[in-house]
């Protein structure tokens, strides 16, 4: 008998009265979460079967767990923010409170907002239906807000001491943290103002997402250092031992790194990309540290990434591009190991580069195919340096000038504008080489006319920069800022990235990738200047800061020039610029005779000669 109006009234009645069920982060996914083409690779459903490592992450954040802090310190390409979202989605529909997510600059999580948690509302049904329209007439929904009931997802960025320290907040989700500046606004750490927030509430969750960076200065490495230390182990496909995923075991046969295989440490049987899937689907987290008894730690690499994601061969041709360069080295090891990066502290010698000098002549050394100056601006001259950049970014000095003359009046900048127009000849038979983009600090002396300059000549990529020193600051910003007295567009170049880069290459022996090439003409002088600077620690308020000092006697110009004209060169890459493509394409042009040829693998020695002071008859 069909039942009447009244009861399917009264059954739903009784049905709305019942608390909503006890899921899981994991589950609430499961049955909610749609990936969109936007942000995802694989839009449609969430599957948490397709990472399967994340589902004990995910639910350490879960009411029902007793866990109060989770740790995660990973490799690239494993779906770690993608978890973090199913927990903002989660906490708006079935813990709603408080939440702060906190991004490493304001830019990037306004960025965020929109590529990442708008698209996380939009695609989920359940989500829609609480978080209101922004269209809407008060709809509590900004791009740095998102109001829901019972509570608000507010967003920040840990540059911003306002947005770390306004109200009380139940749930954080601090991601990229060691992308965070050391200093909120002279206010303090921002992870600590963060957490700050969170102390008023007893249940209490914080998320902590991060790729490492360097020993010893990482604050994801110190995070998971305090906390249960949990690895994943994989049973292996053959002899069925588990064991923890490792870049020891992952091997090729010579010349054939696409194909890298795992090799089991227990039965040496070789693993196969393909059967990712079988292992992880069977793996546990096992804790290897005491921890507090709070904080939940998880460490894991790119190795675990799924098979149609990152394949091991891709971890491995990638390092046998890099293993050879210190910078790009690093940058691996966070990526893709997911492990922190050791410098090489000892300050670099620069009498012994000297002995490395080579002539090439007037002609552009073979395997140049692009050249970038840096600019450093003085009270009586400007400082130049054009450097050539090969395959890899190996690079050739090819000319250190000094230009005297007061730079508030305008004869020393015809002089600078003559020489960034010269075409030099190249060793083989292309047209003469000019200069394809220059970086001109703004920072400091003669800023209005530094500004002036570069205002006019944009379309040659001559850029107004501006140094700006910390850990987290990239080489070259995605967009330029125009906030200035001379309403340019000015770059901020993130000048510790770039001596660290090139400090390390100092150190290569072997021309190749990375390698530091200088002619016979750079005197002692240059080479003292170029290495005149070394990373020191201070500590501000407990925590270790990493700086680039020199001492007070020492100058340092040849080192300033060279970080521009690398900076220069990443403008250049941003833009669209392959360097190894234009390489490749030098291949199709002889060199210009056979003694150009020799001479380039032969340097003959000569009399050192003096930087070239540049005046205005050029």
């Amino acid at each position: 008998m069909m039942p009447s109006a009244k009861q399917i009234y009264d059954d739903a009645f009784m049905q709305g009265l019942k608390p909503d069920p006890l899921l899981t982060v994991s589950e609430w996914a499961d049955a909610n979460r749609m990936l969109s083409s936007v942000a995802s690779g694989e839009p449609g459903p969430w599957r948490t079967s397709r990472t399967p490592y994340l589902k004990e992450i995910m639910d350490c954040l879960s009411p029902s767990s007793s866990v109060e802090r989770v740790v995660f310190m990973k490799g690239a390409q494993l779906g770690g923010t993608e978890a973090g979202l199913n927990w903002i989605g989660y906490v708006i529909q079935q813990a709603p409170g408080p939440m702060l997510l906190v991004q490493p600059t304001v830019e990037t999580a306004k960025r965020n907002s929109k590529q990442r948690i708008d698209p996380l509302i939009e695609g989920s049904a359940a989500l829609r239906q609480i978080v209101k329209d922004p269209r809407s007439r008060d709809s509590g929904n900004t791009v740095l807000s998102k109001e829901f009931p019972g509570g608000i997802l507010m967003m920040t960025g840990a540059n911003s001491a306002v947005g770390l320290r306004s109200m009380p907040i139940r749930f954080l989700f601090m991601d990229e943290i060691d992308g965070y500046p050391g200093d909120a606004d002279g206010e303090g750490d921002p992870v600590a103002l963060a957490v700050q927030r969170t102390v008023t509430f007893a249940n209490r969750k914080i998320l902590m997402v991060s790729t490492p960076t360097i020993k010893g200065y990482s604050r994801i490495e110190a995070a998971y250092a305090e906390s249960d230390q949990r690895k994943f182990y994989v049973p292996c496909p053959h002899c069925g031992e588990f064991q923890v995923l490792v870049w020891a075991q992952v091997k090729w046969n010579k010349g054939e790194r696409q194909a890298a295989f795992y090799e089991c440490e227990f039965c040496h049987a070789p693993i196969q990309d393909y059967q990712k899937s079988q292992m992880f689907r069977e793996g546990v987290w096992l804790a290897e540290g005491d921890g507090d008894g709070r904080t939940a730690g998880f460490h894991l690499s790119s190795l675990y990434s799924p098979h149609g994601w990152t394949s091991w061969g891709d971890v491995a041709v990638e390092h046998g591009q890099v293993y050879k360069d210190p910078p790009r080295l690093k940058t691996w090891t966070n990526t893709k190991l997911g492990e922190t990066w050791e410098e090489d502290a000892d300050r670099v010698d620069g009498e012994g580069l000297m002995a490395r000098r080579e002539a090439w002549g007037e002609l552009l050394p073979a395997d140049v195919a692009v050249l970038t100056a840096g600019v450093d601006v003085q009270d009586d001259r400007l400082e130049i340096e054009i450097v050539g950049w090969g395959r890899d970014e190996e690079s050739w000095s090819i000319d250190y000038r000094v230009l005297w003359g007061d730079p508030s009046s305008p004869a020393v900048w015809e002089d600078l504008d003559n020489l960034l127009r010269y075409p030099r000849p190249h060793s083989r038979q292309l047209p003469d080489m000019t200069i394809r983009a220059a970086a001109i600090d703004t920072g400091g002396h003669h800023t209005l006319k530094s500004y002036a300059f570069c205002r006019s000549r944009q379309g040659r990529r001559i850029w107004a920069i501006k140094g700006r020193g910390g850990m987290g600051v990239p080489i070259w910003p995605r967009k330029p800022s125009t906030k200035n007295k001379g309403k340019v567009p000015l770059f901020i170049v993130g000048v510790d990235a770039c001596k660290e880069a090139i400090l390390s290459r100092l150190r290569i022996e072997e021309p190749g990738p990375g390698f530091l090439h200088f002619p016979m003409q750079r005197d002692a002088d240059y080479f003292k200047q170029l290495t005149a600077e070394s990373v020191v620690t201070r500590y501000h308020k407990g925590r270790p800061i990493r700086e680039w000092k020199k001492r007070d006697s020492d100058r340092n110009e040849a080192l300033d020039c060279r970080v521009y004209a690398m900076a220069a060169l990443q403008g250049l890459i941003a833009m669209g610029f392959r360097l190894n493509r234009d390489v490749e394409k030098l291949a199709e042009h002889p060199l210009k005779n056979a003694i150009a040829e020799s001479g380039a693998s032969q340097p003959k020695r000569i009399k050192p000669k003096r930087r070239v002071i540049q005046s205005s008859w050029m």
